[in-house]
Order: structure tokens, then C-alpha cells, then sequence
């Protein structure tokens, strides 16, 4: 790739427009994280360090679409990430965005816990964090309207209802399908439970991804929900778009599996659906039991996939 050495002597609307087309298109966006362990590193923000959270690791990325491509860390976060340290100008380009010079998200004062804005302009705003030790990598997320896929290793070693990845007001969460959990004629109790009591601490929408399900090409344009944050169903990575996979008794219709087929009497399409579908019922049944039906119960959704 050529180095275009006189990019300073463009007209600055130039330059402006130049900068600004590599930034990130205005979806709501994907990012990836790990689970923190010995040698990975921390994500840190104005809020401190998330200390479960870590920077993913390459032996969980995602399969690359392009074949001439290795696979790679798909997130959001990196599509612009370089641009906060490439230089100044590039930078106040990236404030100018995000508008990060004029927010005031803190409590006025220590025992104030107001917001300093509504729910709707919280939306709309964007934190900044970065991933401790070299190179400095800067990651920028919307905190209310991003998903935040966590490449977990023990579901045990996780305080659910503080997951918030060292930002503020997180509400979309997602984890990983992993068939060995229910494969459709046996379910793995353990897990079953370590998931129920997280959906049961969470106070975001809980979602779960399945990399076998992809949506087909010949499928109806998706109708794309983003006005606000529990309505959300369509999440952007850098090469690929999570989508809500509606349970309507129809996904065949729509969607196909693309995972392994170790049978080729039974597909595992619906494998994931009724695993969250379970999930759902042992909610219900827990707020019947102890008589908080009227409280607000987790939001569970699965998400599959289709290429950009």
C-alpha cells in the first residue's frame, strides 16, 4: 500500500471527509472481549478497570468470510480504534464525532447518584476505554446501544449482575451458543444453571450467538429495529451483522445451519432456539414461584448471522 505523503496539503474540508469516511458506519456495533486471565489485558476506563473483562484472544475469533483473509478480531471497536492515535488531527476528528469533550456522565457529587442526561441522550453517547500494556489500543463503544460479546472459559467466575465491562449502563450482553450445552436430546444441568442464575442477576438483554445459523441470502430484507435500546435486534461487526432470530415457529424459512452434521437425519437448527426457549420458561417459572411476576425479567434473545 502506497503512503500518500502530502495528505496535509488537501484542503482541510477535504482531509475532513477523508477522516470521517473511516470511521464507523452509524449501526449499532459488535464488540469482543475475553475473559480476563493471567497475561491478558485489562480493559480500563474513566470508571476504573473492568476486572473480568480482557481483550479477546485470537484462538476464539471469528471464522474470516473472506478466504484470503486469516481470521481476526471482528469488532466494532477497531474499524476507527486507529484513528484516536494516528494524530492530532485524526483525533479531534474522533472527538468531534463522538462528541467525548462534552459529556458529563459522572454524578455531580459523590453521594448524587442523577444522571446528568435522559435516557434518550445516553443513547446516543459514546465511552471511550483501552486495553492496558502495548501498543495503547483505544476502544470507543455505545454503551446503551452496542452488543458486548463475552468469549467467556467459566461461567462461574462471573459476577453477572456487575458485568458492565468497565463502562456505564451496558444493555446488550452476549455470549456464545455452545451445542455441548443441549444438543436437542440431553442438556448440561451445570451450565443450565450457571446461565438461569445469570439471566436471573443481569439487568440487560441477554443474548446468545449461534455461529451455525446464518441467515439465507434468497431470505426477505430484515427489518432492522434502532430507535431504542430494548428494541435493538441487528448488531454491526467489520465483516458480518448479528440478527435477532425470531422464535415465530418459522426459521427454517429464513435461516439455515452451517455448523458441522455429524447426522444427516437431524440438522441442529433448532438446537440453540430451544435452549433459549428453556431459558425463558425456568424465568417465567421462578417469577411465578416467588411472586415477581410484576418485576422486569431479563430480555433473552438469540442472534445468528449474515455477511455485510
Amino acid at each position: 500500500m502506497t503512503t500518500f505523503t502530502r495528505f496535509t496539503e488537501l484542503p482541510r474540508e477535504l482531509r475532513d471527509q477523508i477522516w470521517s469516511l473511516a470511521i464507523r458506519d452509524d449501526h449499532p456495533g459488535a464488540h469482543i472481549f475475553g475473559q480476563y486471565g493471567t497475561g491478558s489485558r485489562h480493559i480500563l476506563s474513566q470508571y476504573g478497570p473492568s476486572f473480568d473483562v480482557a481483550a479477546p484472544s485470537w484462538s476464539r475469533y471469528f471464522e474470516s468470510l473472506d478466504e484470503n483473509r486469516s481470521d481476526e478480531n471482528i469488532s466494532t471497536y477497531l474499524v476507527d480504534g486507529g484513528l484516536w492515535t494516528t494524530c492530532h488531527e485524526s483525533r479531534c476528528i474522533m472527538e468531534k464525532h463522538f462528541r467525548q469533550s462534552r459529556r458529563q456522565l459522572a454524578p455531580r457529587h459523590l453521594n448524587d447518584r442523577r444522571e446528568s442526561f435522559s435516557e434518550k441522550d445516553r443513547f446516543r453517547m459514546a465511552e471511550s476505554g483501552y486495553f492496558d500494556g502495548n501498543p495503547l489500543e483505544i476502544v470507543t463503544v455505545f454503551p446503551r446501544r452496542d452488543l458486548f460479546i463475552f468469549q467467556l472459559e467459566d461461567l462461574d467466575k462471573i459476577d453477572w449482575g456487575y458485568l458492565d465491562f468497565g463502562f456505564c449502563g451496558v444493555g446488550h450482553i452476549a455470549i456464545e451458543y455452545d451445542r455441548a450445552w443441549g444438543d436437542g436430546y440431553h442438556t448440561d444441568w451445570v451450565v443450565n444453571r450457571a446461565l438461569f442464575n445469570a439471566c436471573v442477576e443481569a439487568s440487560y438483554t441477554f443474548w446468545f450467538i449461534d455461529r451455525s445459523l446464518k441467515r439465507k441470502s434468497q431470505a426477505p430484507v430484515f427489518e432492522e429495529e434502532s430507535d431504542c435500546s430494548w428494541k435493538l435486534n441487528a448488531f454491526y461487526a467489520s465483516d458480518r451483522k448479528f440478527l435477532e432470530i425470531k422464535d415465530d415457529g418459522t426459521p427454517m424459512e429464513n435461516w439455515e445451519y452451517v455448523g458441522p452434521l455429524e447426522n444427516s437425519l437431524y440438522d441442529h437448527l433448532y438446537d440453540s432456539l430451544e435452549f433459549v426457549r428453556g431459558l425463558k420458561d425456568d424465568l417465567i417459572d421462578k417469577s411465578i414461584a416467588d411472586g415477581s411476576e410484576a418485576e422486569d425479567p431479563c430480555v433473552i434473545g438469540l442472534l445468528g448471522w449474515a455477511p455485510l
